[in-house]
């Protein structure tokens, strides 16, 4: 069987959805092995359906797959570059980690790319930890340093968002001391209130058009009784199943134009579970990205 069964296409023109592996984990400051993530997901797909979890057909959203960016020298230099352009394919970019720090200079592309349009760019990042360390592990470019990265690249702190936060270095308690427009959402919170108040703010606070939205999706955003493969796992952490729905309502409701999924790492996951969480919750939104478009 092939992967993504009945949705891959070989001319980029008939994609609805560009694909992009970045199988790069040099940035982990815990466990490694999200490096096999792209190639695993593609593996795991060719045995999955093109079906949702409620039998609705998704082989409307056919998937271009651009390869992977090969961990090298100056890597996140080289996506950089190398993904310089593919927003302007006008078609729905998902790149496939690797760990956090791939997120650098594919979100610095998109702001680039949408302020130039004339739009608003935001940033929710759905996470574990805030990763708005200045410097860690003796670099800029650590994991642990994606969102700080991202404001220094010209992202607002009022449209930086951060859901499922409950691990905190002491340096990103005092950003957040001296940032309070920064939106954090932590588990507790989200525990105590429910996901309604959350999503009710972010989207009366984004619908307007002038709003681009990136969705940077961490899988140990969820507890690791669901997602155990991941490097950095933390305790007291989202239910699947309600992170799913919440990241669905986000598409229907807002004009998200990219979005990562990272940190899934097989080396360190039970029967692949965390991969398959990944591949199901693309597959919801596969469904989503067929309906607006249509």
């Amino acid at each position: 069987m092939n992967k993504f069964r009945d949705l891959i296409v070989n001319d980029i023109n008939e994609a609805k959805v560009i694909l992009v592996g970045l199988p790069y984990d040099e940035s982990c400051s815990v466990g490694v092995g999200a490096s096999k993530a792209p190639n695993t997901l593609r593996d795991l797909s060719k045995h999955l359906p093109p079906f949702t979890m409620n039998g609705k057909s998704i082989k409307e959203c056919k998937i271009y797959d651009y390869g992977n960016i090969e961990s090298c020298e100056n890597y996140h230099f080289v996506v950089e570059e190398k993904l310089k352009d593919i927003y302007s394919y006008n078609k729905f970019p998902l790149f496939i980690g690797g760990d956090h720090s791939v997120s650098i200079p594919i979100q610095k592309n998109f702001f680039n790319y949408y302020k130039k349009m004339g739009f608003e760019p935001v940033l929710i990042h759905i996470d574990a930890h805030p990763d708005i360390c200045d410097f860690y592990d003796n670099s800029y470019y650590s994991h642990a340093c994606t969102v700080k990265r991202a404001i220094d690249n010209g992202f607002k702190c009022e449209n930086i968002n951060l859901i499922g936060i409950r691990g905190f270095e002491e340096q990103e308690v005092d950003y957040f001391k001296n940032n309070p427009n920064i939106s954090l959402y932590t588990s507790k919170m989200i525990k105590d209130e429910g996901y309604k108040r959350m999503l009710d703010e972010i989207i009366s606070k984004y619908q307007d058009e002038k709003y681009v939205i990136y969705l940077s999706y961490d899988i140990d955003a969820n507890d690791p009784s669901y997602a155990p493969g991941t490097g950095t796992p933390e305790a007291f952490g989202l239910n699947s199943f309600d992170l799913m729905e919440f990241i669905k309502s986000l598409f229907v409701n807002l004009n998200i134009k990219a979005m990562d999924m990272v940190e899934i790492s097989p080396s360190l996951d039970i029967n692949d579970i965390t991969s398959w969480l990944g591949l199901k919750t693309l597959y919801e939104i596969f469904e989503i990205i067929i309906k607006k478009e249509n």
